[in-house]
């Protein structure tokens, strides 16, 4: 568990950017030879004549993560993404929407703050010094009034962004794999290491197979959004490491009930009302109005939809490489109550056994009174900084909330968390997907 004591927003929650050191600093490509910025703060650097090691040198002072969060009126970040027709993941850059309140970093004063500017969002107090964000920023705006009430509106994007849109020069997944296919853990895993980037420790190789390939030029979003599909799993970037992070969706037939107590579940050994702990031993938390449970964080509020778009009761899977071959499963029951509500979906996996095991494995009748979203306050009474603050898509939730003769009691798979934070106040919300 993670919860941070006397938790103080302006003095610990840390927004940085990566700036150069000093006042005048030549930026190349930015900064124009004969102005105010130089090449570094102790003096100019002349094309042709200083020397390296001299006293005017290129780049001496260097860069240093400068933190702005004095000047940040507001703060609001999100990781993770969405689900497509109530079946598969899809994957998001993180984000990062800051608000800062000084004309000392507006581009149009300060040449070094401009769009590619690192930037992280840390927090730090005690033995607790976590990354929650970090990426580049990507747009600047400023809005200026009369009254001298200036901001700056700043939003940044994980690296998922640029390795989503890149290009890859050589994309190989045959060569090492005679098998004649790959798993979505082991495509990923050669996509990471093209980009730069390496498989997380916390990532699962979940089976499936993708068939294998040797292509040239290739955008990897496609590839990564097959790996993502085929092994039924949630994709994003490690906020510290920028590694890429893939996990399956948690199994329905094995959720335990809600923990007794302060009792929490180790799958296939622990009892309800034991010392139970569920997968790597964190707790299943669960948020609502019901203050007994003892792994609780309470509620600011709960979203719930009934949608018939995502009610489907006909699933035909096709193999993407021949159309013909496909696998059609129906809810006839539901088929004479409703009429039919049809999803067609073309995957790109290897055999017929491959797509019964993923039809399988995906369909189910949606209920049509799902949990979209809870939201909960990430500082508590006490002043904690609350788990809340740390959870990460795919994180098992149980929502608790009953009213009158209204009962909401069941787990979900978070597939987003967004934090709305101020200089008084941090909310936490978490988009929750049921897939059976």
């Amino acid at each position: 568990m993670t919860r941070i004591a006397d938790f103080d927003i302006a003095n610990d929650l840390k927004v940085e950017f990566y700036l150069p050191k000093g006042d005048h600093l030549f930026i190349i490509g930015i900064s124009k030879l004969g102005s105010s910025d130089l090449m570094n703060s102790s003096g100019q650097f002349v094309l042709g004549t200083s020397l390296l090691g001299g006293t005017d040198i290129l780049g001496a002072s260097g860069f240093e993560w400068r933190d702005l969060a004095c000047e940040a009126a507001q703060v609001e970040l999100a990781i993770g993404g969405s689900v497509q027709s109530e079946i598969y993941f899809q994957p998001s850059p993180a984000t990062a929407s800051i608000t800062l309140q000084s004309l000392e970093y507006d581009p149009n004063v300060n040449s070094a703050f401009r769009p590619g500017t690192p930037v992280r969002i840390r927090l730090e107090k005690d033995a607790v010094n976590e990354v929650i964000f970090q990426g580049t920023v990507d747009v600047i705006g400023g809005t200026y009034v009369v009254d001298g009430y200036n901001r700056l509106s700043v939003s940044a994007y994980d690296d998922f962004k640029e390795i989503a849109n890149t290009r890859i020069a050589l994309f190989d997944t045959d060569t090492d794999y005679p098998a004649g296919f790959v798993t979505p853990y082991e495509q990923l895993e050669i996509i990471a290491e093209q980009v730069g980037s390496a498989m997380h420790p916390d990532s699962v190789d979940n089976g499936g197979e993708i068939p294998s390939v040797i292509e040239t030029d290739i955008i990897p979003s496609r590839k990564i959004l097959d790996a993502i599909q085929v092994g039924l799993g949630l994709f994003w970037l490690d906020p510290a490491t920028q590694e890429f992070v893939f996990v399956p969706r948690p199994d329905a037939s094995i959720i335990p009930d809600f923990p007794a107590g302060a009792g929490y579940f180790t799958l296939g050994t622990s009892l309800l009302g034991g010392v139970d702990v569920l997968g790597s031993g964190d707790p299943v938390w669960t948020i609502g109005n019901n203050h007994e449970d003892y792994y609780h964080l309470c509620m600011s509020n709960i979203v719930t939809r009934a949608d018939s778009d995502v009610v489907s009761n006909s699933l035909k899977v096709s193999l993407a490489s021949d159309e013909a071959t496909n696998v059609v499963i129906e809810n006839q029951d539901s088929i004479d109550l409703y009429g039919k509500f049809a999803i067609d979906v073309s995957l790109n996996t290897t055999d017929l056994d491959e797509l019964e095991r993923w039809a399988n494995a995906v369909y189910n009748q949606s209920p049509t009174n799902l949990v979209q979203s809870v939201e909960t306050p990430a500082i508590d009474r006490t002043n904690n900084l609350t788990e809340a603050a740390f959870f990460k898509p795919g994180q098992l939730v149980g929502v608790k909330y009953t009213n009158s003769v209204l009962a909401i009691s069941d787990f979900y798979t978070t597939t987003k968390v967004s934090h709305y934070i101020t200089p008084d106040n941090w909310l936490t919300t978490l988009e929750l997907w049921k897939e059976a």
